[in-house]
């Protein structure tokens, strides 16, 4: 009799169970479509109410389409001009072959101190005699800043030079010798420079300005008796150069 009640308390939770069951998706089915609703939620009075609220999925894409003006107006900073690179700095050697038609060896270097600045720093100098009465012994150092037009080692450029030295010179029947004060001046330059290939080009030149020097006279022969002590202003020619050049 117990077995009896027990077996119907299970039949009768199994029918209830099947029954809810099956009640449940007539239910899902009646239920209408919903569309989703942006609703701005309640807020007490006094507070302000933000408007035009979108979802988070929409955020990113207008994140997106900024990216290309970002890019668009990377190329403006190519367009700056470059500034001087220390790395690519111009340095050459070069000799005046105009110097070396009087006898008169000369070697000189350039180095760039900024984009269109460098310095040049000649040396000239002669040790014999080109004959008994007749020689030109000195030493000449003659600095010059230049700008260039275009850059340093291209085209057109101006200096602006000094110069020291001394001499000891033979003419004919007298000989001229600085005094204990060197050869002193300075003077402009305009010259231009014409490459041949990466490491090799030619320079031209000319340069105007003022010398002063103090000298004593001698007799032209050996242990000649001085003569006289002069001063002598020299206004003229002061640069005259056509080199080869090589750029390391």
């Amino acid at each position: 009799m117990k077995r009896k009640y027990i077996m119907a308390g299970v039949m009768l939770y199994l029918s209830l169970m099947g029954g809810a069951v099956q009640a449940n998706p007539l239910t899902v089915a009646e239920e209408p479509e919903t569309t989703d609703v942006w609703q701005v939620p309640h807020k007490p009075k006094g507070t302000k109410t933000r408007l035009g609220i979108q979802s988070n999925a929409e955020r990113p894409a207008a994140k997106k389409a900024d990216a290309p003006k970002k890019s668009q107006a990377a190329p403006k900073k190519s367009g700056q001009k470059a500034s001087f690179d220390p790395s690519s700095r111009y340095v050459a050697i070069k000799s005046n072959l105009v110097y070396w038609a009087g006898a008169i060896m000369n070697l000189g270097a350039e180095v760039q101190l900024n984009e269109h600045i460098s310095l040049d720093l000649p040396l000239n100098w002669s040790l014999w005699d080109i004959e008994r009465e007749h020689g030109v012994r000195l030493v000449l150092f003659q600095p010059e800043a230049r700008w260039w037009t275009k850059g340093v080692g291209k085209g057109h450029f101006v200096g602006v030079h000094a110069h020291i030295g001394a001499f000891n010179v033979k003419w004919d029947k007298d000989r001229y010798q600085t005094d204990k004060r060197p050869v002193l001046g300075a003077g402009i330059t305009y010259g231009y420079s014409l490459p041949f290939s990466d490491h090799w080009g030619a320079e031209f030149l000319i340069g105007a300005g003022y010398a002063n020097m103090k000298y004593n006279q001698y007799y032209n022969v050996d242990n000649g008796a001085q003569i006289g002590k002069k001063s002598y202003n020299y206004w003229g020619i002061t640069r005259l150069a056509a080199s080869i050049v090589y750029r390391f």
